[in-house]
């Protein structure tokens, strides 16, 4: 059934009423499927994004000391991938959205930007914000950029030089 706003609640009640009448409605509850693959081989992760998306994506690597794989949680149902690793007890976020349909990635950050710039890596262009986060010496760095028809977006707290350096060290699929 598809309801648009016209009407309020109570013409969806009267929708939903004209339509089922006095039967009782079964709710037939599907789960979406999520997977999740936590403190294991991050090749293993990228290997069930392929798999699920039938596509390659844009990797990052493990290329900072004391950076590690934490988890990968893998939305089908909304094609989307979040990748997670630990640094200097910080989590860096690298989500990767591969729409199904006409859509986009929208992420909102409330801290003040500190510095915008754009920047082609391995031929990409990259728009790059640095946010001010109150209390802390290093800012919160993100990175958006778009590759074929996928789009993906890295985040963490750090020094500039070291998320520069994780964004030189992606891997674009051939």
């Amino acid at each position: 059934m598809g309801i648009t706003s016209m009407g309020g609640p109570e013409r969806v009640v009267r929708m939903v009423r004209q339509a089922v009448g006095d039967r009782e409605v079964e709710k037939n509850s599907t789960s979406r499927k999520i997977k999740t693959i936590a403190s294991e081989d991050e090749e293993k992760a990228y290997q069930e994004i392929r798999d699920t998306f039938d596509t390659d994506v844009v990797k990052t690597l493990v290329c900072l000391p004391d950076m590690k794989f934490d988890t990968m949680n893998l939305d089908e149902s909304k094609q989307v991938a979040e990748i997670y690793y630990s640094y200097n007890d910080e989590t860096i976020g690298y989500i990767i959205n591969v729409p199904y349909r006409d859509s986009s990635l929208g992420v909102d950050f409330e801290d003040p930007i500190e510095k915008k710039y754009s920047k082609e890596i391995h031929g990409c262009k990259m728009n790059i914000t640095l946010y001010k986060i109150e209390d802390s010496k290093v800012p919160k760095c993100v990175a958006k950029f778009k590759y074929g028809s996928i789009e993906y977006l890295l985040m963490g707290t750090m020094d500039e030089q070291d998320f520069e350096k994780i964004l030189k060290n992606l891997v674009f699929p051939k």
